[in-house]
């Protein structure tokens, strides 16, 4: 029974790693060795794999690298990258490049940049549908904003935990600036 449990084990730790580190072949390596094991054995690994996947979990807050073409990426997770929808991530790079938070009823102010980050974001060719969605975004009596910044605590919360998650959100009381409280210093942008 313990060579079952532990071959449970074993895939869910797999299945956990983070970025896809292992590929198929390494993990059909990993079962063929598991299977080849006797219980002391395979006690042994289970450690000694739980002891290296909890040294790949960051103790803080962790970096981001924002690519050229605007991908997110974890340099702490061997490069994983965060996959949001193109308006979301539009509106999680706005907010990273203005640590000092904007007003939801100052986006107008912000459209030019709203733009530009879109029109590198997205796989739309057509400008005016661009514009449309942006227009919907600034637009005060609109929800869009507010959908937005729910999609991405939403969105975020699959790449980290809880209680780290409120450093990438958007925060900030009704009628104030929101902002992203993620230290700049962990964000590289790449020219």
């Amino acid at each position: 029974m313990i060579g079952a449990e532990a071959y449970l084990w074993l895939q869910h730790m797999l299945e956990s790693v983070p970025g896809g580190i292992l590929e198929d072949p390494a993990v059909d390596y990993l079962a063929e060795k598991v299977d080849q094991m006797d219980a002391a054995a395979l006690l042994q690994a289970m450690a000694l794999l739980q002891e290296r996947l909890h040294k790949l979990e960051p103790d803080g807050d962790e970096h981001l690298r924002i690519t050229r073409d605007f991908r997110i990426l974890l340099p702490d997770r061997f490069d994983m990258e965060i996959r949001l929808r193109p308006l979301v991530k539009t509106v999680f790079l706005l907010f990273l490049r203005h640590p000092e938070g904007i007003r939801f009823t100052d986006l107008r102010d912000y459209r030019n940049e709203l733009m530009d980050l879109y029109m590198g974001i997205t796989r739309r060719g057509d400008r005016e549908q661009v514009a449309e969605s942006i227009d919907h975004l600034i637009d005060p009596r609109d929800n869009s904003i507010h959908e937005k910044a729910s999609n991405l605590a939403a969105a975020l919360s699959r790449y980290f935990p809880p209680d780290r998650l409120h450093a990438y959100t958007l925060t900030g009381k009704a009628g104030t600036p929101k902002r992203i409280r993620l230290d700049r210093n962990l964000v590289e942008w790449e020219q």
